[in-house]
């Protein structure tokens, strides 16, 4: 299990809360749960092994909550559209961003301070 680098289970009717195990797989590059019936929240511990995460799709699905704090020094793709996330968007310290979808959800607040530590995206 912990040798376990992508994680694609796009498009399926999965109806449970992503699992708190996920964040012991410290070798994991990939995660894609897009087009699912997943709920509940992301939670703080989330990937927290996971430091060489690239790509983390969890859009079009039903999680709730507010966003942890993300500190993935080699995140590239942040999918987390068309949930029902709420709250102010926390700041990204995510320096190799390239593609960030945030669209259809419930945030508030100022998004100009969220970006300060994302120097590639839009680049």
């Amino acid at each position: 299990g912990e040798s376990l680098e992508k994680v694609n289970l796009r498009n399926n009717h999965i109806g449970e809360t992503i699992p708190n195990t996920i964040g012991s797989l410290n070798l994991l590059t990939s995660f894609d749960v897009t087009f699912n019936n997943l709920e509940g929240g992301l939670p703080d511990i989330l990937f927290k092994d996971a430091t060489g995460l690239e790509v983390l799709r969890v859009g079009h699905n039903s999680l709730t909550g507010t966003i942890p704090e993300l500190y993935f020094s080699q995140l590239r793709e942040l999918n987390l559209s068309f949930n029902s996330f709420t709250g102010i968007i926390p700041v990204l310290s995510l320096f190799q961003l390239e593609t960030l979808n945030l669209s259809f959800n419930n945030f508030t607040g100022d998004i100009a301070n969220v970006l300060a530590d994302v120097p590639k995206l839009g680049k």
